[in-house]
């Protein structure tokens, strides 16, 4: 079975904003998250919680920022 990942598009309030394939947005509750989760973080869901994958919230982090990093170079 494949691990569905979940993007953090944003917190606001007691919630985090996620947004799964198709740029499709689902609301979960903090309490839900394991972990300090931020704007940005990817995660997996395993038993009704979600849980930070920090080697791919890395690799993710690395790569916008070296695609911004050429937008600003000549």
């Amino acid at each position: 079975m494949e691990k569905r990942e979940y993007i953090v598009d944003r917190i606001e309030s007691n919630y985090a904003i996620l947004e799964i394939e198709s740029n499709k947005l689902i609301s979960v509750k903090k309490s839900d998250i394991i972990g300090n989760v931020k704007e940005g973080d990817i995660l997996f869901k395993e038993d009704n919680f979600y849980f930070i994958d920090e080697e791919a919230t890395k690799l993710r982090r690395e790569n916008i920022n070296t695609m911004m990093k050429g937008l600003w170079e000549e």
